[in-house]
Formats: C-alpha cells, structure tokens, sequence
C-alpha cells in the first residue's frame, strides 16, 4: 500500500510529530503491495514471525491478505479518517451500478458472483468463497473484517467492502453484538482524533476444527483487532473476540498490540521507530482512549 505509506509520513510532518516512519516498511516481493502498518513475512525479529499463504488485494478502502487455504483473510487493513465516518451510500444500496450497467469496483456479476449484496472476489486465486458456501443452515453471518460502515464515503468502496475475501464466518450473535460495538467505537475514535490505522483479521487455533460450506471455508475461533492513533502521543490498543454468542464486552476484550501478535504471528505497526512501537504495543489501557 505505498500510496498510503506516502500518506501516513505527510500527515505525520504537517502535524511535527516526533515520529519518523522508515523508509520502506517492510522486505516483501516486488510484486506485492507494501502494507502500512503490518509485517506478515518470515524474519530474523525476535518474535519469530510465522508464515501464512497470502495474497495481497488492495481495495478502495482497504487492503487483504487473502489466504487461501483458509479461504478467509489474513488479514485486512485500512485507515479511516473522520471523513470517512460515514456518507450517503448505505449498505442497502448494494449493489450500487454504474452507467454501463457494471457494478462500481466489481465490474459484470452474474447469479454465479452476486447473491444479496454479496461478491465472488473473482481476483482471489482458488480456491476461494463462493456465494454457495453460505447457507442459513450454519447459523454464521458474513463477518466483515473492514466493516461497510467505514465505507459509506463511495460507491465502489461499498460493494468493495462486500467482498468475499473481505469476510469470515462470524456467530450471528457477536456479528450484530460485540463485534458491531467495536466497529462503532472505532468510528468514534476516528471522529475524535481525526484518522485512526485498523488491522482486523481471523485466528485459528490448529487444527482448524470447523468449517462451513463444500468448498470448506474455515470457521475461526476468534477474531482480533488491532487501532492505532498518531494523533497527540502515539497510542495502540489490540481486541480478541471469541467466535461465539457470548456476551463480550469491549472492556473484557481489550488487551495489547503485543498479546495479539504474539497469538497471529504478525508485526503489526512496524513502520514505527523501535522504541515508540515497544512503548505502546505493551500498552492495553482502554481510558487512554
């Protein structure tokens, strides 16, 4: 995602911040987009990075790693900003159509790639979700990872947000409940501080134990997400829900950066210099916030 690498270090001179972002984030192939905010290759770091199948999609509003051998993201990133709080394209305007009768950001469907808003990622290698897998008989929600309401900004950016490889099978309970919590006070961080950076993704704990649909997407059995903000002092707060309709609060969920790293295996938020990174990924006070 060099193009908003470039964006991130204009927004941290303007604002004189004592931060100084590293040239080049991270040390992946050519042919991949840089990420932000996030290393998920193998490295000689002390916290023994593992590697996962992956294929980098960049969206509108956001960026995935697609996996598939999970057939799930990775992982998904993305910023918001206050302006991207909210706008006029709802998500019950899905799909929105452009002149030539062509979805905004998805290009031609057909009933094969589109069912109720939803898409077949037709760039993500196979295997990958199909619109079959998903069926009322599982009791699981489309959980989106970058939510639709980060995207209300731009028709593309919605139908993109309604991609496949941009979902997770997600309880119900927890889909319209403690993950939806989440989702609206990540918006409202965004509106108080101007701009926040999100990383959300699955977590499975080996073996994967449950899978949904023929094409056997895995169920995860929790999901994280990890906020940073730049603005004033540099801060940083990670989430871990468990994929099930208990009640789970916000407050009960929140922990640091470095326990969700330590349990996904990535680096989140490497562009930052070594000390400032230490320094807040320890951190897990949601008063801070």
């Amino acid at each position: 995602m060099e193009e908003v690498s470039e964006e991130v270090v204009e927004l941290v001179q303007e604002k004189n911040q004592e931060i100084e972002l590293k040239e080049t984030v991270v040390d992946v192939p050519k042919d991949k987009e840089q990420s932000v905010f996030l290393d998920s290759t193998v490295s000689d770091n002390p916290r023994n990075l593992r590697s996962y199948p992956e294929q980098i999609l960049v969206r509108k509003g956001y960026c995935t790693s697609y996996n598939n051998e999970t057939k799930c993201p990775n992982w998904v990133a993305w910023h918001l900003s206050r302006e991207h709080t909210d706008g006029q394209f709802s998500r019950s305007g899905v799909p929105y159509y452009a002149a030539d009768g062509t979805v905004y950001g998805i290009g031609s469907i057909t009933a094969e790639t589109c069912k109720n808003g939803y898409f077949v990622d037709i760039e993500a290698k196979e295997p990958r979700q199909q619109i079959s897998d998903w069926t009322r008989e599982y009791n699981m929600s489309h959980g989106h990872m970058c939510p639709a309401g980060d995207n209300k900004w731009d028709k593309a950016a919605m139908n993109q947000s309604f991609l496949l490889t941009n979902m997770c099978p997600q309880d119900e309970k927890l889909n319209g409940g403690g993950w939806q919590k989440l989702e609206e006070k990540c918006r409202s961080w965004a509106n108080r501080y101007g701009e926040i950076f999100i990383v959300s993704g699955p977590i499975f704990y080996e073996p994967i134990s449950r899978t949904i649909g023929e094409g056997q997407i895995a169920v995860p059995d929790a999901f994280f997400k990890v906020v940073l903000c730049i603005e004033g002092s540099p801060k940083a707060i990670g989430f871990i829900y468990k994929n099930d309709s208990s009640s789970q609060s916000i407050k009960d969920c929140a922990c640091s950066v470095d326990v969700v790293e330590e349990l996904v295996g990535f680096d989140f938020f490497s562009s930052l210099p070594d000390k400032i990174e230490e320094t807040i990924e320890s951190e897990s006070d949601l008063g801070q916030w």
